[in-house]
C-alpha cells in the first residue's frame, strides 16, 4: 500500500499481514503496511503518518527495537506504539525508553487498540497545545487565546492559537499536513483549503505582533516556524 499526501494515515511495521488489518479495523483509519524494517527506514522521509505501531519481534535480521530511535527522530511528534507478544519487561522498558509512547500485547484485541490509538492521539494534541509557548520573540497564551510580540498583542480564535503553539512546541521542526489537523480540529474531518484558509489568518496575526516570525511551507510535506531574527541581527553587525 502506497501512502497519498493528501490521506491520513497510520502505518503498521509487522511481518504478519492480520496485524496491518486488525490495526485498520480498530483504528477505522487507513494504515500503510510495511513487512520489512529496511523498508520503513527507506521511506522515512516519504511518509508522513499520525501514528506508528511496530512490532518488537520481526522475522528479520532487524528487530523494532533497533530502529525504534531513527524513527523517533525522523517523526519527533508522531504518537509511536509498540506491538509484543513476549512477557519480557524489560523489552517493552527499552522501548519506552527508545522513544515509544505506548505498548499492546498481542494478540490484539480491537477495542485495546483503538483506545490506546485515541489516548495517545489525545496526549499529542495536549502536548501541541500548552498553555504559555514562547517562540522567538513571541508569547502564545493558549488559555487567553493571545500572542503578543515586540509590535503588540492580539486575541486569537481557538483554532488559530492551537494551531500556532502547534507549531511552536516542534521548535522549528517540520509538522505535517496531517497531523496540524489532527492536533487541532481532532477527529473532525477538515479540508486541506479549510487550513490554508486558517494559515493565512495566523500569518496575518504573526505579521501583527513580530516582524521576526514567520510560518514556512515544505511542499508537500508540512509548515514549520522560523524566527528570523537571528539572521537579521548578524547582518546588521
Amino acid at each position: 500500500m502506497k501512502g497519498n499526501p493528501n490521506d491520513t494515515y497510520t502505518i503498521t511495521l509487522d511481518d504478519d499481514v492480520m496485524v496491518h488489518q486488525i490495526i485498520e479495523r480498530s483504528t477505522k483509519m487507513k494504515t500503510i503496511g510495511i513487512k520489512d524494517p529496511e523498508e520503513l527506514l527507506a521511506r522515512l522521509e516519504q511518509l508522513h503518518p499520525v501514528a506508528v505501531f511496530i512490532d518488537i519481534h520481526l522475522g528479520t535480521h532487524k528487530t523494532g527495537l533497533e530502529i525504534l530511535p531513527q524513527i523517533r527522530t525522523t517523526w519527533p511528534f508522531c504518537p509511536i506504539m509498540i506491538i509484543t507478544a513476549s512477557p519480557a519487561e524489560h523489552s517493552i522498558v527499552r522501548a519506552l525508553n527508545s522513544g515509544a509512547d505506548d505498548f499492546i500485547r498481542k494478540p490484539l484485541i480491537p477495542d485495546e487498540v483503538d483506545a490506546r490509538f485515541k489516548l495517545r492521539m489525545a496526549d499529542a494534541a495536549q502536548k501541541a497545545a500548552k498553555e504559555v509557548v514562547e517562540f522567538g520573540d513571541i508569547t502564545i497564551d493558549s488559555a487567553h487565546r493571545t500572542v503578543e510580540g515586540p509590535l503588540g498583542k492580539r486575541f486569537a480564535s481557538p483554532i488559530e492559537v492551537n494551531l500556532l503553539a502547534c507549531l511552536a512546541n516542534t521548535e522549528g521542526s517540520i509538522v505535517e499536513k496531517d497531523a496540524l489537523k489532527l492536533r487541532c480540529w481532532g477527529q473532525i474531518k477538515v479540508t486541506d483549503n479549510a487550513l490554508h484558509r486558517k494559515l493565512h489568518a495566523v500569518r496575518q496575526l504573526l505579521k501583527d505582533v513580530s516582524p521576526n516570525v514567520v510560518i514556512e511551507t515544505k511542499y508537500g510535506v508540512g509548515f514549520y516556524l522560523k524566527f528570523e531574527g537571528v539572521q537579521q541581527l548578524n547582518v546588521a553587525s
